[in-house]
């Protein structure tokens, strides 16, 4: 396994929640996502020609399917619910992590369900883990 996915995504994260914590309170969430979405968008089409061995725009166009509609709806909800959560004041410490565990929780069962996916004593500790620190977390303890 490489680290480089990896280190793109806690590299990503860690714009994502700084910027998302720092969005200007008395500007509209949906003009504010669709300036990041134009950021995106032009950052995706400016890394095309750095990425090699990937089939071309029209070729990655035909193969489509419904995937990338459910995960662009799956992203305002992920882009809102983070700001609206925000600027409700949870704290950008523990904010990303409740939402993590939550999710993670409600996925393992489509996993196992959906995918086949298998499951061990050392995953059932650690969804338990998981959902202890949730627990201690949101101040309930």
């Amino acid at each position: 396994m490489t680290w480089l996915p990896l280190v793109l995504v806690v590299v990503g994260n860690l714009f994502y929640h700084l910027g998302q914590k720092s969005m200007p309170r008395d500007a509209s969430p949906l003009v504010l996502t669709i300036v990041a979405y134009l950021v995106s968008i032009v950052s995706c089409l400016a890394l095309i020609p750095l990425v090699p061995g990937q089939p071309g725009v029209s070729a990655s166009l035909r193969a489509l399917n419904w995937s990338p509609v459910l995960v662009g709806g799956g992203i305002v909800c992920v882009e809102l619910g983070f700001l609206l959560a925000y600027r409700a004041g949870l704290p950008l410490s523990t904010a990303s992590l409740l939402a993590s565990v939550l999710v993670a929780v409600v996925l393992l069962p489509i996993g196992l369900l959906a995918f086949h996916e298998g499951f061990s004593l050392s995953r059932g500790l650690g969804v338990l883990c998981c959902l202890v620190g949730l627990w201690l977390v949101s101040g309930r303890a």
